[in-house]
């Protein structure tokens, strides 16, 4: 009798994971991970100072207490536990995302520029401005339903501007009028050519393809999906 071979269950075809709309990203839950390795840099930092300056003046600094050092360990035991669960949670999402900067960009050197851009707050200059366009806004008040004479007037303005227009299109009569003469119709051919060649220039520069829209670059500054 021939063995029964146990056959193996057929490859599955990986299906390649879906960009995260940002609504399904929990930010809420993955904000923390960022707070806890700030947590674990300062822990980290300060028992490596401790030991180089004793390592610098062993005969004037001792090195902490055997309970201290045990404690500062299990506090960063506690800590990485934390982080690692939550990597763990969001195991996924993590993987179909893509973290700015980089680590080639020069953390250092841009500090600032790096700091600016995780702000969640307006600058101070900017809260002057929105409160000082506030303040303009609210000592603006004109009584334009009690103003009979200003309602007037404005009935009256609108009435004399509806003569000089025609609201079938995007051109007053004098301009349709030039543009049945000669001189009308020279401007509206260099106008096109300029169209033309405008188009043109674009065109090599894009190398015929659609640009992106704002929202597209913005969604891979921010997500690296586009």
């Amino acid at each position: 009798m021939s063995r029964l071979q146990r056959q193996s269950p057929p490859e599955q075809k990986q299906q390649p994971s879906q960009p995260q709309v940002s609504t399904q990203i929990p930010a809420e839950a993955l904000e923390p991970i960022r707070n806890r390795l700030s947590q674990v840099h300062q822990s980290l930092r300060k028992l490596a100072d401790q030991i180089n300056l004793h390592n610098r003046n062993p005969a004037k600094v001792k090195l902490p207490s055997y309970s201290n050092l045990q404690s500062q360990f299990q506090v960063l035991i506690t800590q990485l536990q934390t982080i690692a669960a939550r990597l763990d949670t969001n195991d996924e999402i993590l993987k179909s995302t893509n973290v700015y900067p980089v680590p080639s960009f020069p953390t250092t050197q841009h500090e600032g520029l790096v700091t600016t851009l995780l702000r969640k707050k307006p600058l101070p200059e900017v809260d002057e401005w929105i409160d000082a366009a506030i303040a303009e806004s609210e000592s603006f008040k004109l009584p334009i339903h009690a103003d009979d004479e200003f309602a007037e007037w404005c009935y009256a303005k609108v009435k004399e501007l509806e003569d000089e227009f025609t609201f079938e299109g995007f051109h007053t009569e004098e301009e349709l009028q030039l543009m049945e003469t000669e001189e009308g119709q020279k401007n509206e051919e260099e106008k096109t050519a300029a169209e033309t060649e405008n188009k043109k220039t674009i065109d090599e520069i894009s190398g015929g393809k659609k640009p992106m829209s704002p929202n597209t670059v913005l969604r891979f500054m921010t997500r690296g999906v586009l």
